[in-house]
């Protein structure tokens, strides 16, 4: 029983990639993708096949794998043909149901939510996984193994957690890519050269995350044993309180949550 992807974007490609590097046969994997260019980079990199239509792909699929734009899931899923009831669909589109893609897919039940992030590029990602109620224990596996090929994976009990899981790991490396830009720009500001000021920023951010992902510590615990009292660092985090850094953080948090419902009620619609 083979994977088949529809869609064969960057996020594809990663999950390609990390499936062949936990032993994947790359006979059991296929694309299916209509870009000429795309399905040929992706043969070339990856040695899958691609097709450019869904019936041949799937004829003996055991997952299929939803990986096309949200704005283009709706046309996809309906021109689909009638699944078998046993055929594991997992989406990675954000915001889509999967009351929608439910309806789009004839009725279709095994359905599985992912909602990965782009460290899943580097096979460091992290996804947030929801299953309707009538998946198996079995399938429930499978897409969770599927998803760990390129990182961490939870669940979460309700769907509507997929909209935070968004708002926290689905657009928080963007957060977290803001912040070293910030910060660059303070080594800067301090007088450090634009190569300097980018090499203490970004190994900043790394070490202190790789320090707290492989401590027992809670970040709160590491960050009181960096803080001196009347030191330099405790001088900076009054800046940072004064201004509400966290608020500011839990506000962005909740706009985002808040547009990943909006988008998924806009786009389910049709």
């Amino acid at each position: 029983m083979s994977i088949v992807f529809v869609g064969g974007g960057n996020m594809a490609s990663a999950l390609i990639g990390g499936l062949l590097a936990h032993g994947q046969p790359v006979s059991q994997i296929g694309v299916v993708e209509i870009d000429a260019s795309a399905g040929a980079k992706l043969q070339g990199t990856w040695g899958v096949k691609v097709y450019t239509e869904a019936a041949p792909a799937l004829a003996d699929a055991g997952t299929l794998v939803l990986a096309v734009k949200p704005q283009q899931l709706a046309a996809v899923t309906r021109a689909l043909p009638a699944l078998d009831t046993s055929l594991r669909v997992i989406s990675i589109a954000a915001g889509i149901t999967t009351t929608a893609l439910s309806r789009w897919l004839k009725g279709h039940t095994n359905i599985v939510r992912a909602m990965p992030n782009t460290p899943a590029l580097i096979q460091q990602g992290t996804t947030g996984l929801y299953a309707m109620p009538g998946v198996s224990p079995d399938d429930r596996v499978h897409a969770q193994s599927l998803m760990r090929a390129v990182g961490t994976a939870v669940w979460v009990e309700r769907e509507e957690q997929l909209d935070a899981v968004t708002a926290i790991s689905g657009s928080g490396p963007a957060y977290v890519f803001y912040f070293i830009e910030a910060l660059q720009r303070a080594a800067q500001k301090l007088g450090l050269d634009a190569d300097a000021a980018r090499t203490l920023a970004l190994n900043t951010v790394k070490g202190a995350a790789l320090l707290a992902a492989g401590s027992e510590d809670s970040p709160l615990e590491l960050r009181q044993k960096v803080t001196s009292k009347g030191g330099t660092t405790e001088a900076a985090l009054a800046v940072l309180e004064q201004s509400g850094f966290a608020d500011i953080l839990k506000d962005a948090a909740a706009a985002a949550a808040r547009r990943s419902y909006e988008l998924g009620q806009s786009l389910g619609q049709d």
